[in-house]
């Protein structure tokens, strides 16, 4: 199961941190007006036809499969439209996320075989 734990916030953006296995494996940003409730949910890789490539697909407790929440590569809140963002790199004084694109296929290929998703608050 991957672990989201949110831990640090801005005016427009919710950072965290995932995790694999008590090992923190890259950050997040969700766009604050935006973000999933927490809760446990389904994860599985599937074609998005916005990005028209394999990313995970995050769905089921109170987001419908059909919503289409994505984890994706992206920089800022303004990138995502509701979806988990994913970096390797954060800076929590900006709620900016780097190497976004490294961390994406990372998460892509663990998703390939990982079908559970927990998000929570620290605290």
């Amino acid at each position: 199961m991957l672990v989201l734990v949110r831990d640090a916030y801005t005016e427009t953006a919710i950072l965290g941190r995932l995790f694999l296995g008590g090992t923190c494996i890259c950050y997040t940003l969700e766009n604050r007006s935006k973000a999933i409730p927490c809760g446990t949910y389904n994860i599985e890789n599937s074609k998005s036809p916005k990005f028209k490539r394999e990313l995970p697909l995050i769905y089921g407790y109170k987001v419908a499969a059909t919503r289409g929440i994505r984890m994706h590569a992206g920089n800022t809140s303004k990138d995502s439209a509701g979806c988990v963002l994913v970096g390797m790199g954060r800076d929590t004084v900006t709620g900016s996320l780097s190497e976004s694109r490294l961390a994406e296929t990372m998460v892509t290929m663990l998703c390939r075989t990982i079908r559970n998703l927990c998000v929570t608050e620290l605290g």
